[in-house]
Formats: C-alpha cells, sequence, structure tokens
C-alpha cells in the first residue's frame, strides 16, 4: 500500500509539474509584425508575470515567421529557472544581450523585444507565430509546441511618435484582433452582429444551439446576395473553461474554431479571406465575471485566489485545495460549461 501511495504521489507531482509549467497567461502585448519595401518589423511587449522556470529547466522563446513552406526564425528569448521563484533571462534582442537575474515576486515585468530581418516577397502573405520549448538543463527536451500571434502581416505606415512604455512597466489591457475590428464606432455605414454559441461539451465541435448557427448562415447569404452592402468580415472567437493543461485547452479552442469556421463555408462558395479564427483557450476572464455573478461557496476566496496568484504559481491548484475541493466542484458543475462556447462575429457594410 505505502509503495502505491509513493507511485501516485510521483504520478500526481508529475501532472501537476507538466500543467504549472505549460500554463500562460495574455504573455503577448502589443504585438506588431509589419514590412516595408526592405525589411519587416516584429516588436512584442513580453508579459511575464506568470513564468516560472523550476531550477535546472530553460524556456525558450523564438518568434518565427511563417508562410506555407517557408519559415524564418527570429532571435529567441530564454528563461533559465534558478529556483526561488526567479530565472535568468537572456534575451538576444537586447541591445548589449545581456543576461540578468529578474525576480518573479516583485509583480508583473515586462520586456521589450523588437528586432528586424530582410524583407522577401514570400512574407507578404505570412504569420507570426511563438515557438516556445521547455527543456532540463543539458537539452533533454520536455516539451514543445507553437501558438499564433498575429494570422497576417501589415504594411509599415508613419506613425505619430509616442514615448514607449519603459522595461518592466505594467500592461494596459489591449483589445483582441477581433475587438479591434469594433473600435471605430464613428463609421456609420458598418453594421455587426454578434452571436453567443454554446458548444455540448468541452471537446465537442458540435454547437448545441443550432438555431443560433442558422441565423448567421442566413445573415451570411443575405449579405453576400444584396447589392446594397458589403461583407467585411466572419470573426470566430472559440473559448474554453480553465481545467486541465493550457496548451492542450489551447490547441482544442484552436481546433473548436477552425471546425466552426468549416462548419459556415461548408456548401457554400464564400471567399476564404473574409473568414478570421482566433482562439482564447482558458477563459480566466469569464471565469471571474461568472463567479461575480454566482451564489457559490467561497466566492470571495475564489476571487482572491483569481486575482493574486498567477498561473504558473498555482493558482488552479490553490482553488482545488480550497475548501476541501468544493468551491471547485461547484465551478465544475455549473459555470465551467458556460465557458465552452464559440463567439461569432459578422461584420458588414452598407454601400454608399
Amino acid at each position: 500500500m505505502k509503495k502505491i501511495f509513493i507511485v501516485f504521489l510521483m504520478v500526481t507531482f508529475i501532472c501537476y509539474h507538466q500543467e504549472a509549467n505549460a500554463q500562460q497567461s495574455n504573455k503577448y502585448k502589443n504585438i506588431e509584425f509589419e514590412y516595408d519595401k526592405e525589411n519587416v518589423y516584429v516588436s512584442i511587449y513580453l508579459n511575464l508575470q506568470d513564468y516560472y522556470v523550476e531550477l535546472g529547466d530553460s524556456l525558450t522563446l523564438t518568434p518565427l515567421i511563417r508562410a506555407n513552406s517557408n519559415a524564418l526564425e527570429l532571435p529567441n528569448v530564454v528563461l533559465i529557472g534558478q529556483g526561488l521563484q526567479g530565472f535568468y533571462l537572456f534575451n538576444r534582442s537586447l541591445i548589449d544581450a545581456r543576461s540578468y537575474r529578474l525576480p518573479q515576486a516583485s509583480g508583473q515585468k515586462n520586456e521589450l523585444y523588437r528586432t528586424k530581418v530582410p524583407y522577401e516577397p514570400w512574407m507578404n502573405s505570412s504569420r507570426l507565430d511563438m515557438k516556445i520549448d521547455l527543456n532540463q538543463i543539458g537539452g533533454f527536451p520536455l516539451y514543445s509546441y507553437a501558438e499564433a500571434l498575429k494570422n497576417g502581416i501589415n504594411a509599415k505606415v508613419p506613425k505619430v511618435q509616442m514615448p514607449l512604455p519603459t522595461a518592466r512597466q505594467e500592461f494596459t489591457s489591449t483589445p483582441s484582433p477581433t475587438e479591434n475590428i469594433f473600435s471605430n464606432r464613428a463609421d456609420p455605414s458598418q453594421v455587426s452582429a454578434t452571436f453567443d454559441l454554446r458548444l455540448a461539451g468541452k471537446k465537442s465541435f458540435v454547437v448545441a444551439n443550432q438555431e443560433e448557427v442558422d441565423k448567421i448562415k442566413a445573415l451570411i447569404d443575405w449579405v453576400m446576395t444584396n447589392e446594397n452592402v458589403s461583407l467585411t468580415g466572419v470573426y470566430i472567437t472559440s473559448y474554453t473553461s480553465v481545467d486541465g493543461i493550457y496548451m492542450d485547452n489551447d490547441e482544442l479552442t484552436k481546433e473548436q474554431s477552425l471546425a466552426f469556421k468549416r462548419v459556415l463555408q461548408a456548401g457554400n462558395n464564400y471567399p476564404e479571406p473574409l473568414f478570421f479564427t482566433e482562439f482564447k483557450g482558458e477563459d480566466w476572464p469569464g471565469l471571474t465575471e461568472l463567479v461575480k455573478q454566482s451564489n457559490m461557496p467561497y466566492q470571495q476566496e475564489v476571487l482572491n485566489i483569481i486575482n493574486n496568484t498567477g498561473i504558473f504559481t498555482g493558482r488552479e491548484l490553490k482553488l482545488m485545495q480550497l475548501a476541501q475541493g468544493n468551491p471547485y466542484r461547484y465551478m465544475r458543475d455549473n459555470l465551467f460549461p458556460q465557458q465552452w462556447r464559440i463567439e461569432c462575429r459578422v461584420v458588414y457594410r452598407r454601400n454608399k
């Protein structure tokens, strides 16, 4: 019995270690991916608040420019775990390329990543990804995956010079790509309709409220066949609950958003460039709002953990341990199912 218990503890520790190191928050802010006739420019603020790299591990962040079979790795950022809630950060994009200790415990830390590479014609239809590699010192791989940062590159336009935030300055929230579409309300010719679609299960690709899907299809058909309006785009964003390993949830919502796009396109000759997908993975902000609106036990304690504990420092584990796990079970049974959802926005413009 003792041996079985020890094995159980080892498996639990390994699973938690992998989950804690795989978890992410909104790590990337103010992403710029632009080009002119000579160069491609990449600028990213890295939010390091929730990073925790175990002693003896290293986490490598490598931005990638990709288009079909072409791929170009940009200078990477390496976080070398030092224990005691800290790591050495070696940022090759910095001018002096220096290494220094950056303790995690003192609040949000930001690093400005900025680089440029010569422009090549294939980059005109490229996207920007981030490759994440976790390795033990010595090179033994623990996990490796990539996530999308920007689905397309923009032409560089002159900008009004504004003072840039300094390194390690707190981030302010930035609208997501789908939210940016609706930021300019001054254009009376633009119309948008938003649909909230529930999935039948966490890992389901089937929408529970089929009548909403029918409404979306009918609206797209109407726009495509009405000469008085033009379709600007169909924007699909997927979310899921916070249980499980983050990178698995990230990949799940990516596949769910792509699957829903295929549902809308099935049997129709809609132009592919008018469809945009975005995946949010674990919806912590959404869970926070659901907790506030509920009458769940230990509501304030749950909110305190979410607001004050980083994902890498054991947020979900603390929620599981609170009050013998009763609040977490309540969320699992009553709130998590509300997070299995897809948001679809149909945007069109009235022709003059």
